[in-house]
Formats: C-alpha cells, sequence, structure tokens
C-alpha cells in the first residue's frame, strides 16, 4: 500500500511539472544545447532486444560507475554465456565511455522517469534481471520492476553524511524505495549503517566494499610496473585553490633532490590557463600533455616519453584525459587532490593499486573510509597543513624503503578488498543469473 501511495503521488507530482520540462526541453533545443543524449532513447524508445535470451539491465550513470562494472559484465557473461548485458546510462560521457571500455550487447541512454517512458523502455529490453550502480534511484523504474516481480541488486552503495540527512527525514518515501531491491551491497559499514537506519530490512543488506577495488585490480594486472630514472611525485585530481601549496612544496623539496620531478593532473581541464599560469610565475619549468600535444611519440612507451621530457622539464601538467591510471606505476609518492581545499577528496583506488605511498590534506570526507583503513594498514599519511606535508614528504623521500613498505600495504589492502568483492559477486550477484 505504502509503495502504491508512492507511486501515485510522485506521477502526479511528474504531470504538473511535465509542462515546466517539455518548455525547457524546447529551450534546450533551441539554444543548441543537448538534452542530456539521444532524445527517442530518452523517450523509451531505446535498441530493442531481439534475442530470447536473459537481459542483464545495468544502470550506470556516469563515467566513474561506467568503469567500475567493466569486469562485473566480463565476469557475467564468462559464467553465464546464454544471457546478454543491457547498459544505460545517465550522461554523454558515459556512453562515450561504455562504447569504449564494456563488452556490453546494448548500450543506451537512461530513459526519462516518466511513466509512459519507462513502460515502454521494459517492454523493448524485457530484462530477467536489474543491477543498478551506487545511488540511481527513480522510482517508476524501480516500482514497476518489482510489480514486474525482477530481481534487482543494488551495487556500490553508499550513504553520504549530507545524503543521509535528506534521506532520513523523507524515510516514509525513501524505505520503500530502497526495500524494492533483493539484494544491496554497500561500500563500508557505515553505509550498511546508514540503510538501517532510514528502515531498509538487515537480510537485504550486505557490505561489499568498493567495487571499483575489484575493477583497479584487474585493470592494473594488464599493465606492467615501471619505475623512472627520476624521482616522481604525482598529485592526482588537483583542483586550483591548492595549485600553489603543491607548487611550493614541490619548489622546496627540488633543492634537496635534483632528480625530483612533479606530475599534477588538474580534476577539471576549466583552469588549465590559470594552471599554466602560475606555473610560469615561478622558477619551474614545465611542459603540457594535452590530446594535441601528445608527449608520447609514435614508437614510444610513456616510460621513455616520460624520462625524455624529464630530462628538460620540472614539471609535466597532464591535461588529458584518460591517461593518470597509467602513470600511477612511475609515482614515488602520491598526494589527492581536493584534500587541500573543501572538496572531500577523490580516488584513492588507482594509487593504491600500484602500490603507491599516499599523502592527503585534511578534507578528505569523500573518500574517509578508504583514507582510514589506508593509514591503519601502514600505507597512507593524513596531514592537517602545509607544515606536516612538507615534513611527510621529506621523510618518505629520505627513506625508500617507508616508501615501499607503505606502497606494498596499500596493494595489499586493496587486493584483499578485491578478493572479497569477486567472492561476494560470484555468491550474491552471478549465481542469481543462471
Amino acid at each position: 500500500m505504502q509503495t502504491l501511495l508512492i507511486f501515485i503521488i510522485y506521477n502526479i507530482v511528474q504531470m504538473l511539472i511535465l509542462p515546466i520540462f517539455v518548455f525547457y526541453l524546447i529551450y534546450r533545443i533551441f539554444k543548441g544545447k543537448d538534452i542530456l543524449g539521444n532524445l527517442w532513447q530518452r523517450l523509451g524508445f531505446v535498441p530493442r532486444t531481439t534475442h530470447k535470451k536473459k537481459i542483464i539491465w545495468l544502470h550506470a550513470v556516469s563515467v566513474g560507475e561506467v568503469l567500475s562494472i567493466q569486469n562485473l559484465i566480463n565476469d557475467i557473461k564468462s559464467n553465464n554465456p546464454s544471457s546478454l548485458c543491457y547498459v544505460t546510462v545517465g550522461t554523454i560521457t558515459g556512453r562515450q565511455m561504455a562504447e569504449k571500455s564494456l563488452n556490453a550487447d546494448y548500450i543506451s541512454f537512461m530513459p526519462y522517469d516518466f511513466l509512459p517512458c519507462m513502460l515502454l523502455a521494459f517492454w523493448r529490453i524485457r530484462p530477467s534481471s536489474i543491477i543498478v550502480v551506487e545511488a540511481e534511484i527513480w522510482p517508476n523504474f524501480l516500482i514497476i520492476s518489482s510489480w514486474l516481480k525482477i530481481s534487482k541488486t543494488l551495487i556500490n552503495a553508499r550513504i553520504s553524511t549530507r545524503s543521509y540527512k535528506r534521506y532520513k527525514s523523507l524515510k516514509f518515501f525513501f524505505s520503500p524505495i530502497f526495500n524494492s531491491f533483493q539484494n544491496i551491497l554497500t561500500q563500508s559499514d557505515a553505509d550498511t549503517n546508514r540503510f538501517v537506519k532510514i528502515g531498509v530490512h538487515h537480510n537485504t543488506l550486505s557490505t561489499l566494499g568498493n567495487i571499483k577495488a575489484y575493477n583497479v585490480i584487474q585493470k592494473k594486472h594488464s599493465s606492467h610496473n615501471t619505475k623512472l630514472h627520476y624521482t616522481t611525485l604525482l598529485v592526482g585530481s588537483a583542483h586550483s585553490g591548492e595549485l600553489d601549496l603543491y607548487l611550493k612544496l614541490f619548489s622546496e623539496l627540488k633543492k634537496f633532490d635534483a632528480t625530483l620531478r612533479l606530475i599534477i593532473a588538474p580534476r577539471h581541464l576549466t583552469w588549465q590557463q590559470e594552471l599554466e599560469d602560475k606555473i610560469k610565475s615561478t622558477n619551474l619549468s614545465y611542459t603540457l600533455w594535452t590530446q594535441q600535444n601528445n608527449i608520447v611519440k609514435s614508437g614510444q612507451n610513456i616510460a621513455q616519453a616520460l624520462d625524455n621530457n624529464f630530462k628538460n622539464y620540472d614539471i609535466i601538467c597532464l591535461c588529458k584525459l584518460g591517461e593518470l591510471f597509467n602513470l600511477y606505476q612511475f609515482t614515488d609518492i602520491f598526494y589527492l587532490g581536493g584534500t587541500f581545499v573543501n572538496i572531500g577528496g577523490h580516488n584513492l583506488l588507482e594509487p593504491a593499486a600500484w602500490s603507491n605511498p599516499c599523502i592527503i590534506g585534511p578534507h578528505h570526507q569523500n573518500t574517509k573510509n578508504n583514507a582510514d583503513e589506508m593509514e591503519h594498514s601502514g600505507g597512507l599519511i593524513k596531514v592537517k597543513n602545509y607544515k606536516e606535508l612538507k615534513s611527510a614528504s621529506q621523510k618518505l623521500l629520505a627513506d625508500p624503503e617507508l616508501r615501499l613498505t607503505m606502497g606494498n600495504a596499500n596493494l595489499q589492502w586493496i587486493s584483499e578488498i578485491a578478493n572479497k568483492i569477486k567472492t561476494q559477486i560470484t555468491n550474491l550477484i552471478l549465481n542469481d543469473f543462471k
């Protein structure tokens, strides 16, 4: 009864806002702006399945979620050759990454969650099972699947501190929606506890860990660990407000080690000009690695390209998408961007997989669970200010054995998580699709 009430209220609200939504779409079309993908697919005219096989519908909203299911799809197809994987995404970049990276049978944009659009999509896809990545909660999508008795699993589920307050205040709405899942696999015990507190049934919840750890380990196994002729610091996913701090740190550390080099990978490319201007204001030499200026020349591998560029430049600014993962293997110390500004930090899993000792600043709330576990295992140092940042960096640069020990601790930590995820995915997900 509660689910039916939510369904009715939700669709009444949708009917009220539909004219505004249509006007918004027309406005974007008139202005020549995108409408978040293919309009026909958004209206429910997604590619129609023609095979009489089990269809597993996976929904991953954007790039990060898409990349996290690469190996899950491979496992599904390996364990269940008679099944097909149908992937929907929510963003244009997610669609591009899915087409580039996933071994999926169908790829489409997620239809708008209006009842006619979603009913049409279900009729065209005809899913046997559904997997949703992280927290893409669309009521019509989930309620329809429940009424059709389609098994659903939510993976990599998390509830941030900010979202928890909203979910708890609207518990009457979100609790039945989350309880429509047969399995909810969370990223941490803290996430599991938050789900319980908003009314999700215990028997549907399991703490899996971040599925991206499993994907990262699998991806890393296909690469090779290589070191350069230079001691390399890597600042990953850097933000504008913390650049001065890292440039100051590098300038001071370089006085004591002529082989020291820096790679800066900005989180967003919108401030590339500011990045250049600030480096120019120092006495440091630099080169940009962009789509137009690919520093890896024909016949070279990345290690050769970096060594050649480091002969002439102190800093390489990575302003090219898709290359960061390949650079962790050359890193002696990793610094997590977004932690010396109040962003909350980003991905610690990739540097951990490449055995990088890590240093992070005080604002790491977005990756707190991973940071705490890595610190506990001995692979990460938390610092509060520039003085502590410099001290920790000097300590690691002076002690290669400590860097090795910390890096190995991180690799062991993420490997254990990946193995656990592999086992639980097999037990809780793959077996359901046989």
